[in-house]
């Protein structure tokens, strides 16, 4: 007889590990573990997580070794950089600050205005842009005489008389 060669595949399921204890921690994009990671650890442990400057941590920053599982570890959400040359395709300044670049955290609104000279593209997305894990929609302006500045010219005033 012919002798048929037998192949075993061993499934693991989910990320159990024997006795309760857990394996490494899992990695998250952009962020860091307070302390050095280890090959196992035991029921109970609970690791923290930071994120850079800028970004924002979203989830609880601890995670908890259960019955062999860790819970759900955050997510660090990036930020958005505003530049002078994505603001110049766009024909756009931003609205309070005058900047030539600016970081906004994720969750953060950003006013702006068109730049003297242009108009809102009736297609434009809104004004005020949400800072959304680092993308930005861009609002866009396309030259036209409607703008004007956002604040009306005072003349100054004199005030004459006794208080």
């Amino acid at each position: 007889g012919a002798i048929i060669p037998s192949v075993i595949t061993v499934v693991r399921l989910g990320d159990s590990w024997k006795g309760g204890k857990c394996g490494p921690p899992p990695v998250i994009e952009n962020g860091d573990l307070l302390s050095f990671p280890m090959q196992e650890y035991t029921q109970g442990s609970v690791l923290e997580y930071k994120c850079p400057s800028l970004y924002v941590l979203e989830g609880s920053r601890r995670i908890t070794c259960t019955d062999g599982q860790w819970t759900s570890p955050p997510v660090c959400l990036a930020a958005c950089t505003v530049s002078e040359e994505d603001m110049g395709r766009n024909n756009i300044e931003l609205k309070w600050v005058a900047a030539r670049k600016l970081y906004s955290r994720s969750g953060d609104f950003i006013d702006f205005q068109c730049k003297r000279g242009y108009m809102a593209d009736p297609e434009s997305p809104p004004f005020r842009a949400q800072c959304m894990k680092g993308t930005l929609e861009y609002p866009q302006c396309k030259p036209g005489s409607k703008s004007s500045p956002l604040w009306p010219q005072l003349s100054p005033c004199v005030v004459r008389g006794s208080l």
